[in-house]
């Protein structure tokens, strides 16, 4: 199908950039906005969109597809009722706040039968996609594990932490590139800088397979380069998959992609390593908006040819939920017992 009108729940910062990026896509739809902030609506209105409404049930009928950009705790309801009228939708990250919440979700779309994606856009960007088709092709081998680092000096925000934040994005590329679902979780957070909100995370992973992951969140480190999406934050967004054969590395901020190989020969010591070929490549004009653009474009495909979407409702909203509920309670057990070192005589 044609995706010719839109619903824009929320038009926050975020949803005035999917209002853009809805402008860079190939069908570039008829946008109707509904927000309960009247200054939101007057903002929407002062960038000549000319359906603007409180209540998103003004429009439900008039629109193909549904984007939801509210906040998180208002993206169930609105997804239930879009859904409800046969509407398909596309739900920003975290697609919902609690595991009952994506149960719930889950039922509502397969009794529907509309497609819903989840707004992990980094799956479409052009170096993961090198990444994924170098993984099924072998050119690092069997791959062993998946490693991320998505830290550095970046505002915390007040209404979400820095898992559901930042994390929920490696998480997610992980598992995309792992192509199985994460089977256990443990995982450690401090807070060194006193506030009430964990500034410094490692999460390890264990996932289908075999594949082992662990993750890097925080604001404690300073980033390498000044952050593409956050002007103002200095960040280190680097994501590394550790195969038998090799090693690819993705940096975000630098939007590069770096190929090793590598050869691996049992000796005495354990293993003789060699080596191999290095190859980097740069991608330029990766923007928000250029991503987010790209995204709709696949999910309009995706509607149109009932295949499967970037990111299904299953792993961006279920799956997630799950192991962000795990992450939580591995992050309040109890701190690991003290070492008594007794003083000699």
């Amino acid at each position: 199908m044609t995706v010719r009108n839109v619903l824009l729940c929320g038009f926050g910062a975020f949803g005035a950039q999917h209002a853009a990026a809805w402008r860079q896509t190939m069908t570039a739809p008829r946008l109707f906005i509904s927000d309960p902030d009247p200054s939101a609506r007057e903002r929407a209105r002062a960038l000549g969109l000319g359906h603007v409404a409180e209540d998103p049930s003004v429009y439900l009928d008039q629109v193909d597809l549904v984007d939801i950009v509210t906040p998180p705790r208002l993206h169930l309801p609105v997804a239930l009722a879009a859904l409800a009228r046969g509407k398909h939708v596309f739900i920003e990250k975290p697609a919902v706040t609690s595991l009952d919440e994506a149960r719930q979700l889950m039922a509502a779309v397969d009794a529907s039968g509309c497609a819903v994606q989840i707004g992990f856009v980094l799956r479409c960007h052009p170096l993961v996609e090198k990444a994924k088709a170098l993984i099924a092709t072998g050119g690092i081998g069997r791959l062993l594990a998946v490693e991320g680092d998505f830290s550095g000096w970046k505002r915390m925000r007040d209404d979400s932490t820095i898992i559901e934040n930042d994390g929920v994005h490696f998480l997610d590329l992980m598992r995309h590139l792992a192509g199985v679902p994460v089977r256990s979780v443990e995982a450690r957070g401090v807070s060194l800088l006193g506030a009430e909100k964990d500034d410094d995370i490692r999460i390890d992973l264990a996932f289908e397979e075999g594949i082992s992951g662990n993750l890097r969140l925080g604001v404690l480190a300073c980033g390498e380069v000044e952050d593409g999406f956050m002007p103002g934050a200095v960040t280190t967004k680097r994501l590394r998959l550790i195969g038998d054969a090799g090693n690819i590395v993705i940096d975000f901020n630098r939007n590069t992609l770096t190929q090793a190989q590598v050869s691996y020969t049992p000796s005495a010591g354990g293993w003789k390593v060699s080596p191999g070929a290095m190859t980097s490549e740069q991608v330029i004009g990766v923007t928000p908006s250029s991503l987010l653009a790209k995204s709709f474009d696949l999910f309009a495909s995706a509607m149109e040819s009932g295949g499967p979407t970037l990111c299904a409702a299953d792993e961006g909203a279920l799956e997630m939920a799950a192991l962000l509920e795990a992450i939580d309670r591995a992050l309040v057990r109890e701190p690991l017992p003290q070492i008594a070192l007794e003083k000699g005589a």
